[in-house]
C-alpha cells in the first residue's frame, strides 16, 4: 500500500502494495455468486476527489489531457475526462476500459500522480461499477481506510440493502478488506 501510505501517511496492516488494494476487486469478478450468477465489472470506474484552489482543479479536463500525455495512458478506450460538481465541491475522473486490469493500473497511475502533486488528501474514493444478477451496483474503495464497501442505489435515493449485504458478504468471504457496515455511505450522482 505504498500509494495509500504516500497519500495518507498511514501504515499498512495488510502488507500489500497499492495495486493489491484496487486489484483485489479483480479477484471476485467472474466468480459465482452463491452458485446463481456471476459478478462482473462493467468496464467503468471513477475517482472521487474533493476540489480546492489548486491549479489541477481549475480546468480539470485540461489537467487530465496533460496528465494523459505525461503518463502515456494509451490503454484507456476513451480519453480521461472529468466532471466537476460545484454543489459538493468535488470532481470525478472517469475511466472506461473493457480490460479491467488495465483500468485498475490506469487508476493507480493517475492516483499516484495526483498524490505527487500534493493532493492525496483530496482523493476520497475509487468507485467501480459492477453487476450481479443483472442488477447494477458499485464497489467503493475508501481511500482513507483502504477498504471496500458495496453501494446498490435504486430510485429516489433508496438503496437495495439486501443486495448490498449479499455483495458485502461475498467481498468479505474472498478476503477483500471490507468497511464496517456503519461506514457504507451513500453517494449520489455517480457519473458511471
Amino acid at each position: 500500500m505504498r500509494l495509500f501510505r504516500t497519500l495518507f501517511k498511514k501504515s499498512n496492516r495488510l502488507g500489500s502494495d497499492e495495486s493489491d488494494i484496487l486489484s483485489a476487486i479483480l479477484r471476485i469478478t467472474n466468480q459465482p455468486a452463491g452458485g446463481e450468477t456471476d459478478i462482473n465489472l462493467s468496464g467503468a470506474a471513477t475517482l472521487l476527489l474533493n476540489t480546492n484552489e489548486h491549479p489541477f482543479f481549475t480546468d480539470i479536463n485540461s489537467s487530465l489531457k496533460e496528465l494523459d500525455k505525461e503518463l502515456f495512458i494509451s490503454t484507456i478506450r476513451t480519453p480521461l475526462r472529468g466532471l466537476k460538481s460545484d454543489m459538493y465541491n468535488s470532481c470525478w475522473i472517469i475511466f472506461e476500459n473493457s480490460n479491467n486490469q488495465k483500468m485498475v493500473d490506469d487508476i493507480n497511475s493517475v492516483s499516484s500522480h495526483i498524490a505527487n502533486l500534493g493532493l492525496g488528501n483530496n482523493m476520497t474514493a475509487a468507485i467501480f461499477k459492477g453487476t450481479i444478477r443483472d442488477q447494477s451496483f458499485y464497489w467503493i474503495c475508501n481511500y482513507r481506510t483502504s477498504k471496500f464497501y458495496p453501494l446498490a442505489p435504486l430510485e429516489n435515493s433508496i438503496r437495495d440493502n439486501e443486495l448490498e449485504m449479499k455483495v458485502g458478504s461475498l467481498l468479505a468471504s474472498m478476503g477483500i478488506p471490507l468497511e464496517p457496515h456503519e461506514n457504507w455511505y451513500s453517494l449520489s450522482d455517480i457519473p458511471i
